[in-house]
């Protein structure tokens, strides 16, 4: 009977673990100090050489995963950022052709479909905005992309539409910072 109940105690410990949500939630900052945003932990930092609305450029990436699949409960967090060339940014016209470029080249990321994107200004900079809600998938994506110190970033969430998400997502987009 004790072994019965230190097997039961063993499983629900693991269950448990392994059904956690995001973890725990900490403020990143990136290395060159450009920004910071509060998002689930741990994060995988990387580099692509990839081409941008500028140019072949150094993308640079901060992603939350789970570390398990959880067909359920599937989420993911991203930022990405790369140099925005100041000749973009100088006046409005060219900043919002450059954002209107930027968020077009990442809808093609979902689909070839047409996603209307709307301005933004994501806490004080300006952007443009998408959310990707295919009928006959469960999964939303909404992606955010902003002009801010000469960097153009770009917010990603990816989640189950039945999962209750809204409260991470908002603290993901709510929290972050353009820094330098």
């Amino acid at each position: 009977m004790k072994i019965q109940i230190v097997i039961f105690c063993l499983f629900a410990s693991f269950c448990l673990s392994c059904s956690s949500n995001t973890g725990k939630w900490d403020r990143y900052t990136a290395k060159d100090g450009s920004f910071s945003v509060f998002m689930p932990t741990p994060v995988e930092a990387y580099d692509k050489t990839e081409m941008t609305p500028f140019g072949k450029q150094v993308v640079h990436y901060v992603t939350w995963k789970p570390a398990t699949f959880e067909l359920n409960k599937f989420r993911l967090f991203q930022i990405s950022y790369t140099d925005c060339p100041r000749q973009f940014t100088s006046d409005s016209t060219r900043m919002n052709a450059a954002l209107d470029s930027s968020i077009s080249m990442r809808k093609k990321d979902f689909t070839e479909l047409e996603i209307l994107s709307e301005p933004i200004v994501q806490n004080g900079y300006p952007g443009r905005e998408f959310i990707y809600d295919p009928p006959k998938n469960n999964v939303i994506t909404t992606v955010k992309e902003c002009i801010g110190n000469n960097k153009k970033f770009d917010l990603t969430v990816i989640a189950k539409k039945d999962y209750p998400t809204n409260a991470e997502v908002a603290n993901f987009y709510n929290s972050f910072q353009v820094l330098k």
